[in-house]
């Protein structure tokens, strides 16, 4: 079996270093190694998968029991984690000069699994609003999970990563468990609010936060909390959501012959994209103050428009469609974390082996999130580079390493039966 990792990434732990975990350190080392097989594995990322890409392979055993019954607590790594992150994309930002704007993204998304799938627990039937249509719903097999990013002008990282799980499948799991060891059940809205009170002592005072979700988390309970903290929301709208007691996809209508304000957005290829723009201000259903609301269409006999709102009435057209094209990065994260870093592989089954398995997976992120910012170049334009550059230092210690033991002992057979692990095999 062709081995890939000699040695741990020196990368890899210095970034681990810095997050000062209080981990044992057995506990750290296994950390490390699952972040680092994370990484190197190309197929699926099983916990026996990853132990096969170390030389000195350790049990994949040990590695389940690190997540399953290893006195550690996911919420201190993930807390530990985001108050680094948070830390150092403002130290970037100022070192940058950048404007003293935080956006705050937050998203959620379906990690899909088998439909035989019964005994893991996060994992049931779930909406997939994604792929239903208005007169076929689609359930799909899978856990669902809130991440949350945060971007000072080009700086982006991840700062959290949550388990959601279903009212109904709460209940189930709890029949099962003591009183002492339920899980509280925790609604989508709340799971946002949880991340927004977490990070909220780690934001300096005098900058600009905005906030920003799609139409599925505007609730007047999370636009209430989010404007107490002095800061705005800009997020999506349904089409039946009430403005000054009238539903806006009427209030549209009525703006019909108001003149269209074109608003030009840039991707991050920079092509525009021109959007057909009106706008009006009024009050929410339950929310006790002004909130600026936008009805945007790609061209202008749309029949469907979008809804966006914003607390910020100071804020553009131009402004807040732009800004809110920065929720983007939720997307880029979860394209990475599901076909790179394999947070849809696990085979653990409690939902707290889960959530730390999760949590190896956010930690994992974070490092190539880090390694981008710090080593952007012509070479390195996305996270993609990052992931292959880690590997191809891997593959040149690798090579390196069983150089050296062919110079040392001059068999080939000896190299072979070390770097490929033949031994293992009966060879």
């Amino acid at each position: 079996m062709l081995t890939r990792i000699v040695h741990n990434s020196p990368q890899l732990t210095a970034f681990l270093d810095q997050l000062q975990l209080t981990l044992s350190q057995p506990q750290r080392q296994h950390m490390l190694n699952l972040a680092d097989a994370l990484l190197v594995c190309e197929d699926d990322k099983t916990l026996a998968a990853l132990q096969r890409q170390f030389l000195d392979a350790p049990d994949a055993s040990n590695m389940a029991d690190f997540l399953r019954i290893s006195p550690w607590q996911a919420q201190d790594v993930r807390a530990a984690l985001r108050s680094n992150q948070v830390r150092w994309a403002l130290k970037q930002a100022e070192r940058l000069d950048l404007p003293k704007v935080i956006t705050i993204n937050i998203d959620d998304s379906l990690g899909e699994k088998d439909k035989a799938t019964r005994h893991l627990e996060p994992v049931d039937f779930f909406h997939d609003h994604s792929e239903s249509t208005k007169t076929k719903p689609i359930f799909t097999n899978a856990f669902c999970y809130l991440e949350c990013t945060l971007a000072i002008g080009s700086i982006v990282v991840t700062v959290d990563l949550r388990l959601y799980l279903r009212e109904k499948t709460v209940r189930r799991l709890n029949r099962r468990r003591a009183a002492s060891q339920r899980i509280p059940f925790r609604s989508k809205n709340h799971l946002a609010v949880s991340i927004l009170a977490a990070l909220r002592p780690l934001l300096p005072d005098d900058w600009s936060v905005v906030v920003q979700f799609d139409s599925w988390y505007a609730s007047e309970a999370l636009i209430k909390y989010v404007h107490r903290q002095g800061w705005h929301v800009t997020c999506g709208l349904k089409h039946n959501r009430k403005l000054n007691g009238q539903r806006i996809d009427q209030i549209a209508y009525a703006l019909r012959h108001k003149r269209y304000m074109h608003v030009h957005v840039s991707a991050a290829d920079n092509t525009k994209t021109t959007y057909y723009v009106r706008q009006t201000t009024g009050r929410l259903e339950k929310v006790p103050f002004d909130v600026r609301v936008f009805v945007s269409r790609r061209q202008p006999r749309e029949k469907s428009p979008a809804y966006f709102m914003s607390t910020d009435l100071t804020r553009t057209a131009q402004q807040a469609l732009q800004g809110y094209r920065r929720r983007w990065s939720c997307e880029v994260v979860n394209f990475y974390l599901k076909t790179q870093l394999g947070l849809a592989d696990f085979r653990v089954r409690s939902y707290a082996a889960v959530d730390r398995y999760m949590v190896v997976v956010l930690l994992t992120w974070a490092y190539v999130e880090r390694r981008y910012e710090q080593e952007r170049s012509a070479q390195i334009t996305s996270y993609g580079d990052i992931i292959r550059r880690h590997r191809e230092e891997h593959a040149i210690d690798w090579l390196s390493g069983a150089l050296e033991m062919l110079r040392e002992s001059g068999s080939v057979q000896q190299v072979l039966e070390r770097f490929l692990r033949l031994e293992s095999q009966g060879a």
